[in-house]
């Protein structure tokens, strides 16, 4: 049978991404000359090397290992606490900005209704990030723009998809989206955008392409808000997707981009949710519909 304790100082070293790092994470005393002894003596009684040590990169056992054991050890602090009887109601989350900023206090505000004492750790974080979080046992789920497959073991549940949409200032004369494609193309619109990386202006330049229109960014921002802010003080049209509060914003005129693909907005876990984290769920799920008229989306995987 495997060593615990040989598993707990693995779980440190991977998730540290070595055991120099390890050794200041692991809340008990331990030097690194111990560590490198008893994870040299986990290789040995699996009989497989767990992970490369310069640079640091885990082998496909280690990573296999890793997953497997990284939910129990990255909660042994949370269990500590509920055992003491100091803390029972935990919900931690992580997510994009907008999401995190706009929609996540409301539904706190909620829960802690429900569930008095909740403690509660808010990050923002991409996909991956995202992932590796709850992975580790450091998040319980995240509202995310769901750019990519999953990896095995996790559900999602999509809430809302967001179509895509230019731009431009109240006052300008523009009414039809296609009309302003063609004035972009021929270099008389700057166009406002997100960073090329970003999902949204990489479908839109997929699309457009696709459509033999060439329209480059010429002012790069790093939110949505920023993009309205730009075109309201006439500097270009701006890449967005619609939401209600772009609908509602007198300073603006959206033109809806008809046949580009929309963005995919939902969220996910892995493993069982616990009943906070599934209430949580349940109310994102109906803010969702109430907001965007969409009703509950069916756990997509």
């Amino acid at each position: 049978m495997l060593n615990v304790h040989h598993l707990e100082l693995f779980y440190y070293v991977a998730r540290c991404e070595g055991i120099v790092a390890a050794c200041r994470q692991i809340p008990y005393g331990i030097q690194q000359p111990a560590v490198s002894a008893q994870v040299a003596r986990l290789e040995a009684d699996l009989g497989v090397r767990l992970f490369q040590r310069r640079p640091f990169r885990l082998t496909p056992a280690g990573k296999a290992l890793y997953d497997f054991i990284a939910p129990f050890f990255g909660r042994l602090s949370e269990v500590e606490e509920v055992v003491k009887g100091k803390m029972s109601r935990v919900i931690k989350l992580a997510g994009f900005m907008e999401a995190m900023r706009e929609h996540v206090p409301v539904l706190l505000a909620k829960l802690r209704e429900r569930f008095p004492g909740l403690k509660v750790t808010l990050q923002e974080i991409d996909q991956r990030g995202a992932e590796g979080l709850i992975a580790q046992g450091d998040a319980d789920l995240a509202i995310m723009v769901l750019e990519s497959k999953l990896p095995p073991g996790f559900r999602s549940v999509t809430l809302v998809r967001l179509p895509l949409c230019l731009l431009v200032s109240a006052g300008q004369s523009h009414r039809r989206a296609a009309d302003l494609l063609k004035e972009g193309a021929a270099g008389k619109v700057p166009l406002i955008s997100l960073p090329p990386h970003e999902l949204l202006p990489r479908l839109f330049q997929k699309e457009i392409i696709r459509r033999n229109i060439v329209w480059r960014t010429a002012m790069e921002t790093s939110s949505q808000d920023s993009v309205s802010i730009y075109v309201r003080n006439g500097l270009g049209a701006g890449l967005a997707v619609q939401t209600p509060g772009l609908l509602q914003d007198t300073k603006l005129r959206v033109l809806p981009l008809s046949g580009f693909p929309s963005i995919p907005i939902g969220v996910f876990w892995r493993s069982r949710l616990g009943e906070i984290a599934q209430v949580f769920v349940d109310e994102l799920a109906d803010r969702a519909k109430h907001i965007f008229g969409k009703s509950k989306a069916p756990i997509d995987s």
